[in-house]
């Protein structure tokens, strides 16, 4: 039962109160409730002091707004047009995506058109990100979705976030720009525009996986079974032209038409192709050749493609799979995935896929913190995991540095993985290299990233260090007060406060408050 749930005490009865007489009543002084002596208020005010700053009550104070916050898509497009000579790059992400997005930058960058990039922030954090480390090159379009829900392919979050889409790339075009539109689970590697040959309004590829001919049409494919054709609205570039608007808008109004529900878990790409379907022959259409633009469900299933094919890849999409885990992957499988060796080519720095929390926030996101953990053991490889000689060695080291990142974090604890586990991840590294070798930073990467959970993170020990501090300093000085020569006259009243004081500045200091 809480403080504020505490039942109020209930005079007895006048029935059922003792008989005295007079005299006895007189004779013994009446003595104040222990609940209403100075030590035990002091006490309570402590606790509320406590209860205050663990669970703030009614809303917090506003952090001070940031610039970024009315910046607007005419000033970001603006601004990535100027680099680009009209023509924008556009993506979209939310936070959980940045790692992808990071790797998308890379490929991009060696092309030599990183420049160009805007990046539709799906979450004001994102926002803040991405412009604290590549200033106006993120613009969030209001209202912002809700991000934690849009990750899952299939799901109602995901459809509202694919869903606002059209609408930029339509705003985009009214600016009288350019535009080519990628997801960012796509990877370059070689520059696209050579490709985009002649004056049409829109070029895209295929998400089909059959194999086309080299010297396949150009033309909008015929409809599959469903009576659509299958075009991946992933990989789009439009002209200012009203062929493209038109487009965009008929894929607007088609996303209206089939709005996501339980039965039928929609996303923008079936709409897309009725909208191509319907403006066909209004709209001038070009079809990328698939030897240089290739479905995932191709390039990274059909290895005898590939290989005959070699050499003519320009983009290449992760695709035709779910789930960030398993595109990761996949990416790593094929040499794909840059940010593990080449995190310093992206234009948002070597760190950014580390979640960065401000101190004073009341409550903290789990999944910051993992990747705040991962960052910190990254930036202690030198000093504390290099230098291990042996598994007992880096388990120690592992340890010491999760009990270094912990006591920085205060409330928030990590349940450090079991022996085993460690023990299974740190072998599987070791069969990658020579014997006596130094564990590198990329398989002490790979490890910590294998090991630290996101569901492992506790309020748990912090919660009991502050009970205990809080509670036990006070009664250990009132016990202490008594056996101490000379303090037994201190009174309790003093005793308690300062004692209940200090235990409040302890935790303070120590970040555990």
């Amino acid at each position: 039962m809480s403080l504020h749930q505490r039942p109020h005490q209930k005079p007895p009865a006048a029935d059922s109160l003792p008989v005295s007489s007079p005299t006895s009543s007189s004779a013994a002084p009446s003595r104040p409730l222990p609940l209403l002596t100075l030590p035990y208020l002091f006490c309570l005010l402590a606790l509320l002091l406590f209860a205050a700053l663990l669970l703030p009550w009614g809303p917090g104070a506003r952090a001070p707004t940031s610039p970024w916050r009315a910046y607007t898509l005419q000033e970001a497009a603006a601004f990535a047009a100027a680099a680009g000579n009209g023509t924008v790059l556009l993506a979209a992400v939310s936070g959980p995506y940045l790692p992808f997005l990071s790797n998308w930058l890379i490929s991009v960058r060696r092309a030599g058109r990183a420049d160009q990039v805007l990046v539709i922030a799906e979450d004001y954090e994102t926002l803040e990100r991405i412009n604290a480390a590549w200033p106006g090159h993120a613009v969030l379009v209001p209202p912002a979705p809700d991000a934690q829900a849009a990750h899952k392919f299939g799901s109602q979050g995901f459809f509202n976030f694919t869903s606002r889409r059209p609408r930029h790339l339509l705003q985009i075009l009214e600016l009288g720009y350019s535009v080519m539109y990628n997801d960012v689970d796509m990877v370059w590697l070689a520059d696209p525009f050579p490709y985009l040959v002649g004056d049409h309004d829109v070029y895209f590829m295929d998400d089909m996986t059959p194999v086309k001919p080299l010297d396949h049409s150009h033309e909008l494919p015929p409809p599959g079974k469903k009576g659509r054709t299958y075009i991946c609205s992933c990989m789009i570039f439009l002209r200012p032209t009203e062929g493209a608007k038109l487009l965009l808008r008929k894929w607007i109004e088609e996303m209206k038409e089939q709005p996501w529900s339980k039965l039928r878990k929609s996303n923008d790409q079936p709409a897309f192709n009725w909208a191509l379907n319907k403006t066909a022959g209004q709209v001038d259409v070009y079809l990328l050749p698939q030897s240089a633009f290739p479905t995932g469900g191709l390039y990274f299933k059909n290895k005898t493609w590939v290989k005959e094919t070699k050499g003519k890849h320009v983009i290449i999409h992760n695709n035709y799979i779910t789930g960030f885990e398993k595109k990761i992957k996949r990416f790593r499988d094929h040499g794909l995935w840059f940010v593990d060796e080449h995190s310093d080519e992206s234009p948002l720095g070597e760190e950014q896929d580390a979640q960065k929390t401000d101190k004073g926030k009341s409550s903290v996101k789990k999944s910051d913190e993992a990747h705040e953990l991962i960052a910190f053991m990254r930036n202690h490889y030198e000093d504390k995991v290099k230098p291990a000689k042996s598994f007992d060695e880096f388990y120690h080291a592992i340890y010491e540095l999760i009990e270094m990142f912990c006591e920085s974090r205060g409330q928030l604890q990590y349940r450090i993985p079991s022996r085993d586990d460690l023990l299974e991840q740190y072998e599987k590294a070791q069969t990658r290299r020579r014997k006596g070798q130094n564990l590198s930073k990329e398989e002490f990467d790979t490890i910590a990233k294998g090991i630290l959970k996101v569901n492992s993170f506790t309020f748990g020990k912090a919660a009991v260090d502050m009970l205990v501090v809080l509670f036990g300093l006070p009664v250990v000085a009132v016990v202490t007060k008594r056996f101490i020569p000379g303090l037994k006259s201190v009174s309790d009243d003093i005793v308690i406060p300062v004692a209940t004081s200090g235990a409040v500045v302890y935790l303070a200091k120590t970040n555990k408050l």
